[in-house]
């Protein structure tokens, strides 16, 4: 007999939590239970389109969401005695006050990147740790700025062996839909080290002291661009290097000259594609700008879309979790083809799953 669909539940109907509500529900292993949030605007009007079951996270919200017209099928209370994972999208701080919630009902639970990692003490995103994550019972999806480096530096480090990685990150000053908090007309640097070098090594420990962050916000929303030096163990040529990362799923590398050479053209490029929302949770790297030097540097400069990049990480969480698939590979495959990204080639391995070679940082398995 077939095992039935995993039953799952959003909570956070923002930015991540629709793309995470369309995501887990296009699995056809997975079965999206509902959404649940406290809002009453035009934003529900997706959800209830989509014909997805809307619960009210907080009692005093549902004569509201009842008066603009919106179904409600129950509370927060009730989507959990359903579900065996939620994913918690609200804003940072917000998740914490749901956890004995959570609790008391004995589901797992994901949080996004906004969250600190000390709050559910696992971080995940796949490409670096999908394996150690096999049956947890809380984790958090690490932000859109560290999934792109997770994916850019265990790649190097499952092939090549990686000693030291430094990267400065051009951030948008705020997503285009927050009015609020951008364009702005400075540039604005984080004062000392930039979270995101950390970050990173909560998914790849080996990296403690070898990697150093900068970051500054600018003013633009489309994107954030990376800049990073990374200092390989062997020395690999450019035309091989643009050759793993072309058979690496999730990873897109192109010239500019063809002409997608600025965040702008890449916006208009998966828009006439016909991605839901201009969509890109691929990281896009402009061939032009990769080069290796005597010492075993590369260099590379590459875009991250922030809204869409952590969304199949969290669809890769949930199989790991429940320990839907042993496979990480396969798992990526898998939420690839429902996502409809499919790129590159779902027959190799990933980081952390019994490595070519013996190197310091490819081959030691994470605590």
């Amino acid at each position: 007999m077939a095992k039935s669909k995993a039953n799952i539940g959003v909570v956070g109907y923002g930015i991540i939590g629709k793309r995470v509500a369309d995501a887990i529900a296009s699995q056809p292993d997975m079965r999206l239970v509902g959404i649940a949030d406290i809002i009453s605007d035009v934003r529900l009007r997706i959800a209830k389109e989509r014909n997805y079951p809307i619960y009210c996270s907080l009692p005093d919200f549902e004569p509201k969401m009842r008066a603009a017209g919106f179904e409600v099928v129950g509370f927060l209370d009730d989507m959990l005695k359903e579900i065996e994972i939620v994913i918690d999208c609200t804003p940072s701080g917000v998740p914490a006050q749901n956890f004995p919630l959570y609790d008391k009902y004995n589901v797992k639970t994901i949080v996004q990147g906004g969250e600190k990692h000390s709050l559910t003490e696992r971080s995940f995103s796949t490409f670096g740790n999908y394996y150690t994550h096999l049956g947890v019972k809380k984790t958090r999806v690490v932000s859109c700025n560290t999934t792109a480096l997770t994916r850019i530096i265990s790649t190097l480090a499952h092939e090549y062996g990686v000693s030291d990685v430094f990267v400065a990150l051009a951030r948008r000053a705020g997503d285009p839909a927050r009015t609020n908090r951008g364009p702005i007309n400075a540039i604005t640097p984080v004062l000392g080290v930039s979270h995101h070098g950390p970050d990173l090594v909560t998914i790849m420990p080996q990296l403690d002291d070898r990697i150093h962050s900068l970051a500054i916000a600018g003013s633009w929303t489309l994107s954030h661009v990376h800049m990073v030096k990374v200092t390989l163990e062997s020395s690999p040529s450019k035309d091989e290097v643009v050759s793993l990362y072309k058979k690496t799923p999730r990873i897109l590398i192109e010239p500019g000259k063809h002409g997608l050479f600025d965040s702008a053209q890449l916006v208009e490029y998966f828009r006439d594609l016909g991605r839901p929302r201009y969509d890109r949770p691929e990281v896009f790297i402009w061939e032009e700008t990769m080069s290796l030097d005597s010492r075993g540097n590369l260099y590379m400069i590459y875009d991250v879309h922030m809204e869409s990049i952590p969304i199949p990480e969290n669809v890769d969480a949930v199989r790991s979790m429940l320990e839907m698939e042993s496979d990480a590979m396969k798992c990526v495959e898998m939420t690839d083809k429902a996502m409809k990204i499919q790129n590159g080639s779902y027959s190799g391995t990933l980081y952390g799953s019994a490595p070519p070679k013996e190197r310091s940082l490819a081959s030691t398995e994470h605590e």
